[in-house]
């Protein structure tokens, strides 16, 4: 069996990741507070002190400065390398806008990939999700826009732009694999606030993939024992044929997500249109649970996988101690503990 996992006295003690074999348990680790807390009630009491008046002056030209450097900002467009495509307003919600653009595609100045791997052409690519860099009404350097933000059919063009920018990629026949990233917040990884994501080429196949792929070819059922225990344990968020979206408790993080297209294994740029639609529907609903948090997605495709996405919240301190994480056991109080099965271990 490839789900690994122990309950005891009607409650799920651990599981075990079926890829990494790291294993999460569950705890009152919910019951701890936080000893950085009495330094962030000092700060807010410092800046209690400060002139309002003065400070929001200069907080109201520094933001001002931020839109003139971005790269990624209207009318910045000289500022980053060559543009692949861009979508309009209109194109989108039928109406025009202050923007000549609302999604925009363009290479990573820095390719992911080195260029000798790819024929010695940059196949990275940056595409900037919105021309607005901060949020409406928006008070500090933190107020930015996220992409739970996005009107989901805006999110649905997006994930179309990623599959075109795909289609591109392979058009190198040096590129053998192609993958969505999204970095969202300092803490994950971003290198820019603007809110942007990333679509990579590669000549081969990415690691985390690959290893997901030789699990799957050992045990042809694990992705059915994945989606059986999500419904069995209460994981479920929704469940919109062929998509499925569910917490998951063995992922990278503590507060990680998937959205599994189960009968989808082929590559992205081949999968029709409504499912594309559907998926891309079920990752925003994901990323409107976390809102503004640092987090990370990628999506990975087939062949050897199903078309699935793994969301990662970086809000939450990342402990993972000798390839084990802690949740909280509040998490499974939605299951009966007569519903639960028998441990297999």
């Amino acid at each position: 069996m490839a789900i690994e996992f122990r309950c005891d006295q009607g409650a799920l003690v651990w599981v075990r990741n079926p890829f990494t074999g790291d294993i999460t348990y569950f705890t009152h680790v919910h019951r701890k507070r936080s000893g950085f807390l009495h330094r962030t009630q000092q700060r807010l009491l410092a800046e209690a002190h400060v002139d309002r008046e003065r400070y929001e002056a200069a907080l109201r030209a520094e933001l001002e400065a931020s839109l003139r450097e971005c790269p990624f900002c209207p009318g910045n467009e000289h500022r980053s390398p060559d543009e692949i495509c861009r979508v309009t307003s209109e194109e989108v919600f039928g109406r025009a806008s202050d923007s000549p653009w609302l999604i925009r595609a363009v290479r990573n100045l820095v390719p992911r990939i080195p260029e000798c791997c790819t024929g010695g052409q940059n196949e990275s690519y940056v595409v900037v999700e919105d021309p607005r860099h901060f949020a409406d009404g928006a008070r500090g350097h933190d107020d930015l826009l996220y992409s739970a933000m996005l009107p989901v059919e805006q999110f649905e063009a997006l994930l179309e732009v990623d599959r075109f920018v795909a289609r591109r990629a392979y058009e190198n026949p040096s590129v053998r694999k192609v993958l969505i990233r999204k970095n969202q917040g300092h803490e994950s990884g971003a290198s820019q606030p603007h809110v942007h994501h990333q679509v990579i080429g590669s000549d081969r196949n990415f690691p985390s993939i690959e290893r997901e792929c030789r699990v799957t070819a050992r045990e042809p059922e694990v992705w059915h024992e994945i989606l059986d225990f999500a419904r069995t344990f209460g994981f479920v968020i929704a469940e919109r044929a062929p998509c499925i979206a569910y917490f998951c408790p063995f992922g990278t993080f503590r507060r990680s997500y998937e959205i599994v297209c189960l009968e989808e294994w082929r590559p992205l740029t081949a999968i029709p249109t409504d499912t594309w639609r559907t998926f891309a529907r079920m990752l925003h609903e994901v990323l409107q649970i976390l809102g503004p948090v640092p987090l990370d997605y990628e999506i990975h495709d087939g062949p050897g996988v199903p078309l699935h996405a793994h969301v990662n919240s970086r809000h939450d301190p990342y402990s993972n101690i000798g390839g084990t994480l802690n949740l909280p056991s509040l998490l499974l109080q939605s299951t009966e503990p007569w519903k639960l099965p028998t441990s297999t271990a």
